[in-house]
């Protein structure tokens, strides 16, 4: 089993028994961020449209020296272009991975992203025609011109119609939540199949630490404050969960890497670097978090309420979704502490929260069943595509 990664993921990838080719690592990024600091816009959109086409054309090289006849392409978002060319230049078979409903196209039923609300606001046919001429004036030509080079060494044709067709899987797409939470759009792709979420938990482990351990078995179950890896400066997030936790008079546990940036605390707060959630959230009472998809299925499995505070990406579209089954609420508009006061004060007391967060952990299914269903998806495909082939040779020789 072959991984293509970042090196960031590669220690990670080693852990779970695969082999791990890097195509960066932390000092070429480094490099290529310190000469693209000090150009102008233009020029740095040039930068960084020739270092992805560099990066398309390397990963390609790399995964089709390792290609053949029982190979198969397990492809996520940022390699489905790559995968897509080496199946047409290969025939290499290949299934596309979607870990969030919102990197489905559709138009029927748009994401929602944060800067896109507008856009999924319009009517259907007025919104058709946007997205049509976006696609072929601009997501086309750019698309083009990164692939531009790889598709002449591989002697293909430059795609179009990259983002609403080409780059799937022609073969499978496995989206890795259930169809309750995202039932299907009637212009996704016909073969999508959802499996369910896979929770997968790196810190399984490790377990929770001594003093987490304390805090939880010398009170009340705590609601957990959980900003998101990504982010960078939790001041403003911890500073508005310390109100709410006085203003509510409520326990709570503070996840970050930056301890160092958390206001003073009282007893009642305890703060944590990231631990094991699977662990920790079964123990809570509540969790406020941004709606990365992860911290979604992790509460929907423990059966607790969320408040989400959605800032990029598919985190408002993964919360709104959530909210649609009434296992918690999605804090839109600026961050108002008040408003926040009051919404978990809901979340805390409904019956119809409680009742609803009940009814979605009993579909949860463990993460090995569904790891079990994606491997046999993988190997019915590759089955699927030796069979053609065979019958193809056969054919041939008739």
């Amino acid at each position: 089993m072959l991984f293509i990664t970042t090196s960031n993921y590669a220690m990670m990838a080693r852990e779970c028994g695969f082999q791990v080719l890097s195509f960066l690592d932390e000092g070429e990024k480094e490099q290529f961020l310190k000469q693209t600091s000090g150009i102008n816009y233009y020029a740095k959109v040039r930068s960084y449209g020739e270092f992805l086409a560099k990066k398309v054309k390397e990963v390609c090289a790399l995964a089709a020296h390792h290609l053949d006849n029982q190979s198969i392409l397990v492809a996520p978002p940022f390699f489905y272009a790559m995968a897509r060319l080496l199946h047409e230049r290969y025939g290499t078979p290949y299934l596309s991975t979607v870990l969030v409903p919102a990197h489905l196209y559709s138009l029927k039923q748009p994401p929602l992203f944060q800067s896109m609300q507008w856009f999924s606001a319009m009517p259907f046919p007025l919104r058709k025609v946007v997205f049509r001429c976006a696609e072929s004036l601009v997501l086309d030509p750019v698309c083009q011109r990164l692939l531009g080079q790889t598709c002449k060494d591989m002697k293909l044709e430059k795609p179009s119609r990259v983002l609403s067709n080409w780059w799937y899987s022609p073969q499978k797409i496995v989206a890795l939540f259930y169809g309750w939470f995202s039932p299907a759009c009637e212009d996704w792709p016909r073969n999508v199949v959802c499996t369910g979420f896979p929770m997968y938990d790196a810190n399984k482990n490790q377990g929770l630490s001594d003093g987490l351990l304390r805090f939880l078995e010398t009170g009340d179950p705590p609601v957990v404050f959980n900003p998101g890896t990504e982010t960078q400066d939790p001041r403003a997030f911890f500073a508005s969960a310390l109100e709410i936790c006085q203003a509510l008079k409520m326990r709570a546990v503070f996840l970050t890497r930056f301890v160092e940036q958390l206001p003073p605390l009282p007893e009642t707060v305890w703060p944590e670097a990231y631990t094991s959630l699977p662990l920790l959230l079964p123990r809570a009472k509540a969790v406020v978090h941004h709606g990365g998809i992860g911290t979604i299925a992790l509460a929907l499995q423990a059966g607790i309420p969320q408040l989400v505070l959605p800032t990029w990406t598919d985190q408002l579209d993964n919360g709104k979704r959530m909210e649609r089954l009434g296992c918690g609420l999605v804090h839109r508009g600026a961050r108002n502490t008040g408003k926040l006061i009051e919404e978990m004060r809901y979340l805390l007391h409904s019956p119809d929260i409680r009742k609803s967060c009940q009814a979605k952990k009993s579909l949860i299914r463990p993460g090995t069943e569904i790891c079990d269903e994606v491997a046999a998806l993988m190997e019915e495909t590759l089955l699927s595509s030796l069979q053609e082939k065979m019958e193809s040779v056969s054919m041939s020789k008739e």
